[in-house]
């Protein structure tokens, strides 16, 4: 069941990360997703839109997938402090996780995950540190997981706006363009959101010059960026959209299992050194029954 487990999340994980690539990466999907967002821009040419109005649009469009990136790097490792505090098995260190892993195969009575465990021990930590995640997610997503993305996203909606005005004012206060504009809004986003001016590189702005113009058409979109991006906040989505190596069960794993886990070759214990290959001999509290290891 356990190496069932594992393959079924492993096979979930590849198919992702298979169809992110292909999302990110092939030119045919590329196209079919701007499709809607290149026809919106031509349309509002041909009514007349300004310039600043339209370019406002767009960059409130390029900025939905940095914040919505930012929303779930931040939940997960509000989630991983969460449970290192709230739960018992993984508010210590490795020995501690140890003594819940073998109160939980003791109530289970699985000997099939008992012997895992003896034998591939880091396998099976692991295991069982994302099924804690996994559960905990499912069960308090309504009033610790939902709350956090909540604040999170209206945080960084104010902090966008800080950014719009304070760039506005950077450009009329020196005579600046366009350009000025934009290094400015991307220069004091970048520790929140990953964002250049290379995002709008094929966008032509050069004819942007009424930053007041531009100030209030982001100022009226980006609640609609922010709310589409809410209402897709669920228990389903929650786990596909996180980063692989920001999701909140990799930082307790990297937490926890970064220690030695070499194993006595007569008993199979494991080295209680809390260092990765260290220079020291191998120790263990005590040993185990030779008949354990099999």
């Amino acid at each position: 069941d356990l190496v069932l487990s594992i393959c079924t999340r492993a096979n979930k994980m590849i198919t992702d990360q298979h169809r992110s690539f292909r999302e990110a990466n092939d030119p045919k999907i590329y196209v079919k997703k701007k499709e809607e967002e290149y026809y919106s821009i031509f349309q509002k040419y041909c009514r007349g839109a300004t310039s600043a109005a339209i370019f406002g649009e767009i960059i409130c469009q390029k900025l939905k997938e940095p914040i919505e990136q930012n929303i779930y790097k931040k939940t997960a490792r509000q989630l991983a402090n969460d449970m290192r505090t709230d739960c018992p098995s993984l508010n210590g260190n490795r020995s501690n996780l140890e003594k819940h892993i073998l109160k939980t195969l003791a109530e289970k009575e699985d000997f099939d995950k008992y012997m895992n465990y003896i034998h591939k021990p880091r396998d099976h930590v692991k295991s069982f540190i994302r099924n804690k995640v996994s559960r905990y997610i499912t069960d308090n997503f309504s009033v610790r997981v939902l709350p956090k993305m909540k604040k999170s996203i209206e945080l960084l909606q104010q902090k966008i706006m800080e950014v719009v005005y304070k760039s506005t004012e950077h450009v009329q206060g020196n005579s600046g363009d366009v350009g000025l504009w934009l290094k400015s809004f991307a220069q004091q986003l970048s520790d929140e959101l990953i964002f250049s001016e290379k995002d709008l590189s094929g966008v032509k702005h050069d004819d942007v010059d009424n930053f007041n113009i531009l100030e209030d058409v982001i100022k009226k979109e980006l609640p609609s960026i922010m709310k589409d991006i809410s209402s897709r906040f669920n228990t389903n989505t929650f786990p596909a959209k996180l980063d692989l190596k920001f999701r909140p069960d990799q930082l307790l794993i990297d937490d926890l299992c970064q220690c030695c886990w070499e194993q006595c070759p007569f008993c199979s214990v494991i080295c209680t050194n809390t260092i990765e290959n260290h220079d020291e001999d191998h120790s263990a509290v005590f040993h185990r029954v030779k008949a354990v290891k099999g």
